[in-house]
């Protein structure tokens, strides 16, 4: 496991790096009290619920996080914002982080199961707010090493705070609920530990908390023994993101990428894109009018690929955005949802100038477990990320996360993110 949880760890500090510079990443650090986010915070003690709440806001801010398909979850953004945030360099160990995340990841997939992510994405909840608290609050408990019944405590606790609307896409509201979700994880194993209690009733398959979030019954809460833990490993199925946008517009870009091999994007007359029918619904914006809204537009982001655009981090901008060939290209995609297309399979058809066609077709995004990146893909990314922020740092700062069980690791990233 250590190995994945690195993948993710890299990722997320890639992605929280490049972040924190962002609007809603440097409007939250100003309302928790810091004066200029430039990297994730290590902030135990009182510090470190605030904290929690800057990285989680910083690391969901590009929407380029990985992502647990199953649950439909952003839970390294949470997980990782919420132990960094309560790190104590004197007591913890980079060991104790990579077993934390493990722990906070597999508890919340496994209660969560195959069914409760999705149904609360198309009750027009945020799986990353709700589910992530569950696995913020295992994963404090953890790494607070609460006894048993404390830890059932925290995560029940976490209950009760959860919440989070999937309408916020879009807008500063869908990174902030991230941010929420770590803190809060890390405040619910803080009250265990210190005596608060919460309702085991709510664990239940048909408690409260499944009754209130998917009322009609078709999810519940998963009943787990012990001998469930430590087995078909939920980490393991982590998707991570090539393209700095919604997951399900992944496909839609791998072959649009593609097609835009053997056309001139100027004899374009015509796109169509099929795609699950969730994904039209989530990836809503016809014609996007900010950065953040061009991320959950089904078309513009097709419109870049078709247009040779890498769709990173650095092509979400506002000029971008005011290309005349990228609006052109964009108001003529028809976004096609069709019934039996999973939310990672896609095809894209344009139509020439002169009536020809061309078409392409996935089965399966790049970065999903069944076609996963590469290591070496991955470092990329996270050096076109972390560079622009740490500069040479950043290659000091991967020897590091790649050696986090090494004794000093984590007293040494805090000291260069200090720097």
């Amino acid at each position: 496991m250590s190995e994945v949880a690195t993948r993710c760890l890299v990722d997320w500090f890639g992605v929280t790096l490049a972040g924190s510079p962002e609007p809603v990443a440097q409007a939250v650090a100003l309302y928790a009290g810091v004066s200029e986010l430039q990297a994730p915070l290590i902030c135990c003690g009182p510090d470190a619920e605030p904290a929690a709440l800057v990285n989680g806001a910083a690391a969901h801010a590009l929407d380029f996080d990985d992502t647990h398909i199953p649950t439909d979850s952003h839970f390294s953004a949470v997980l990782w914002s919420a132990l960094f945030a309560m790190a104590d360099t004197e007591k913890h160990s980079g060991e104790d982080l990579l077993r934390a995340f493990t722990i906070g990841y597999e508890v919340a997939a496994k209660l969560a199961g195959r069914r409760m992510g999705f149904s609360l994405q198309f009750r027009w909840f945020h799986p990353s707010a709700v589910l992530g608290r569950i696995a913020a609050s295992a994963a404090a408990a953890a790494l607070l090493r609460l006894e048993s019944d404390e830890a059932a405590h925290s995560v029940a606790l976490s209950l009760t705070m959860a919440g989070g609307l999937r309408a916020s896409s879009g807008g500063m509201g869908k990174p902030l609920q991230v941010g929420c979700a770590a803190r809060d994880g890390g405040a619910a194993a803080k009250m265990a530990g210190a005596g608060v209690q919460g309702s085991f009733a709510l664990l239940e398959p048909d408690g409260g908390f499944a009754k209130a979030f998917v009322q009609d019954g078709y999810a519940t809460i998963v009943a787990l023994d012990e001998g469930e833990l430590g087995q078909d490993w939920a980490v393991l199925k982590t998707s991570f993101k090539p393209y700095a946008c919604l997951h399900g517009i992944h496909p839609s870009i791998d072959v649009a990428r593609m097609v835009a091999e053997a056309v001139d994007p100027a004899d374009i007359t015509a796109i169509r894109a099929f795609v699950a029918p969730g994904v039209k619904q989530v990836g809503r914006y016809a014609e996007p009018q900010t950065p953040l809204e061009a991320k959950f537009s089904v078309a513009f982001c097709t419109a870049m690929a078709l247009a040779g655009h890498k769709v990173t981090a650095s092509d979400f901008t506002p000029e971008t955005l005011a290309n005349p060939a990228l609006r052109r290209l964009c108001t003529l995609v028809d976004v096609v949802p069709e019934k039996g297309r999973k939310m990672l399979d896609s095809a894209v058809e344009v139509t020439l100038s002169d009536g020809r066609t061309a078409r392409g077709e996935t089965a399966l995004s790049r970065g999903h477990p069944g076609n996963p990146m590469s290591w070496e893909e991955l470092e990329a990314k996270y050096f076109d990320l972390a560079e622009p922020v740490l500069g040479t740092k950043a290659t000091l700062l991967l020897t590091l996360l790649h050696g986090l069980e090494e004794p000093e690791a984590l007293r040494q990233i805090q000291q260069l993110l200090a720097d």
